[in-house]
């Protein structure tokens, strides 16, 4: 099987998700329930709202992997769902 070669978009070199996922400091299994949670958020934003559900799970991944989402932004993510819901029964 040949190996697949680093993606290029204007000029940039994008990692593939296999070479992402190998080189996460934190260990892979960590960064399964991390890309699902932020699957969830993605999905209440405006700008998301036109990307399929293979689309917004592809941008969660590479956005863990990559390091642009961590813990902490998940909790705080999560926080501020928490305090919108009773908002919402009200």
């Amino acid at each position: 099987m040949p190996k697949k070669e680093p993606v290029a978009k204007d000029g940039v070199v994008r990692k593939t998700t296999e070479e992402m996922i190998l080189n996460f400091p934190r260990g892979k299994y960590s960064a399964i329930p991390m890309a699902a949670i932020w699957v969830k958020e993605l999905k209440k934003r405006e700008a998301n709202r036109h990307l399929t559900p293979a689309e917004l799970l592809d941008l969660a991944v590479r956005d863990v992997l990559g390091g642009e989402v961590d813990w902490k932004d998940l909790k705080k993510a999560a926080a501020a769902g928490a305090e919108e819901a009773p908002k919402k029964a009200e």
